[in-house]
């Protein structure tokens, strides 16, 4: 005869064995849809920054035309977003169908893509030349039914940047050691306006100096190594060097030759009419000459091809009002002569006022070095005296003085500055005047 109690101990392992089972099944869930969902996680946060990404680069594409009211003309960045989304496998294609406590989604059908251009949340919070992509995704479960029916929603935020601009630096000296690469004497001063920066890349403990009764203004100094002297503006050493900004662009292809025509000047000296194009053996231009300038919509893309060297000393140098676009002269020596730079002074009575391209890869550029040539460009200020734009010499050295009150460029980008005279000396950055520089990146 079986004890009484055995029927109990069989309905007790019944029970154990249902605990058991419920345990084995959350185990299960667990490291099965737990998986899945760390899969999954990962698989959406992909595709957020691949829509970003894709956003950010309509972004850049478009930048010139982006306004307060409208970053994104014609919806392109938006799209470029949901068509990356949906190729990763994450189309907008489902709806939040209820929302938890936490204001989480807690239910829904396939997937849900937000794009916010300029982003809602985070710290870019508004800025125009960024994207904010949000993919919720709903996770089906499979083990862990046992603890309810509603899809797990898993969500995963991205942000870009895309922008084809200025870069913020009124100047920057690219040498990575030299003593006094940037060196400013004399007894006048320079300012950078429009907020921009001044930056040393080299690591000498006086790798930037200032001397005599001049001055250098700007919003902030960023020097790797150190400084000798007094600057106005906040001065920040032990700044890691930046590489040159403008090294992703190709040197210009040699356009075809341009044309001088040229007339006298009662009185004496010579008017020069050029069109854009390559040049071999320009005269030098002196005090009386006047050398008038087409703009880019002459053709060529505005485009002056200097095999030799550019050198104006005293005359007045302007762009041709019948055209448009802007002009760019890229100096391109034929030897290691220092006659081979550009040299260009003013004149008390005279007139020299020049702009960069305005469009194009080139845009915002006004004069352009070969990357490889070391010749000095010299600018000296006088008279009536304004250039607008960048100077670009990746290896050389830019010399820059005045007199007066002159607007000498618009940003220094240089292996080597020295700035120096008795005069007023204006870089006027302007983030759409300067080179474009390159940016599409993920920054959140």
């Amino acid at each position: 005869m079986i004890p009484s109690n055995s029927k109990r101990r069989r309905g007790m392992v019944a029970t154990l064995v249902c605990l058991v089972l419920v345990t084995l099944l959350g185990l299960t869930a667990l490291a099965v849809d737990g998986g899945l969902m760390q899969d999954s996680k990962r698989r959406v946060q992909a595709a957020a920054d691949a829509a970003a990404l894709a956003a950010a680069t309509k972004l850049y594409q478009n930048y010139n035309a982006i306004t307060t009211s409208n970053p994104d003309p014609g919806g392109g960045a938006v799209s470029a977003a949901q068509t990356s989304a949906a190729t990763n496998g994450f189309a907008n294609t489902g709806k939040v169908i209820a929302v938890n406590d936490d204001g989480s989604p807690s239910n829904g059908t396939g997937s849900v893509v937000t794009v916010n251009i300029p982003p809602k949340s985070g710290p870019f919070t508004g800025m125009l030349d960024y994207a904010e992509v949000i993919i919720t995704y709903f996770q089906p479960r499979y083990f862990s039914t046992v603890y309810g029916t509603q899809k797990i929603p898993i969500t995963a935020r991205a942000v870009a940047r895309g922008k084809s601009g200025g870069s913020g630096d009124g100047v920057i000296v690219l040498d990575p050691t030299a003593q006094y690469s940037l060196d400013a004497g004399g007894n006048g001063g320079v300012t950078v306006t429009g907020g921009a920066r001044m930056i040393v890349d080299s690591n000498n403990a006086a790798a930037a100096r200032t001397q005599g009764g001049g001055s250098l203004t700007a919003s902030a100094f960023d020097v790797t190594g150190g400084t000798v002297g007094t600057f106005n503006g906040p001065v920040y050493t032990g700044v890691p060097p930046i590489p040159d900004p403008l090294a992703y662009l190709p040197q210009p292809t040699q356009p075809l030759n341009g044309t001088m025509t040229k007339k006298n000047i009662p009185g004496g000296g010579t008017h020069y009419f050029l069109t854009p194009g390559t040049y071999n053996n320009l005269p030098n231009f002196t005090n009386g000459d006047v050398v008038t300038f087409q703009q880019a919509s002459a053709g060529n893309g505005g485009i002056y091809y200097i095999n030799g060297g550019f050198v104006s000393n005293g005359a007045n140098l302007i762009m041709d009002s019948t055209t448009s676009g802007g002009m760019m002269i890229y100096n391109n020596p034929t030897n290691s002569s220092n006659s081979q730079g550009i040299s260009i002074a003013g004149n008390s009575t005279g007139t020299v006022i020049l702009s960069a391209l305005s469009n194009g890869p080139y845009a915002g550029i006004l004069f352009w070095q070969n990357r490889t040539a070391g010749q000095t460009m010299s600018v000296t200020g006088n008279g009536v005296f304004s250039l607008t734009g960048t100077f670009y010499l990746a290896n050389a050295q830019l010399s820059v003085t005045g007199n007066g009150n002159a607007t000498i460029g618009s940003q220094y980008i240089s292996r080597f500055l020295y700035l120096g005279g008795g005069g007023n000396t204006l870089i006027n950055y302007t983030d759409k005047g300067t080179a474009r520089v390159r940016i599409i990146t993920l920054v959140e």
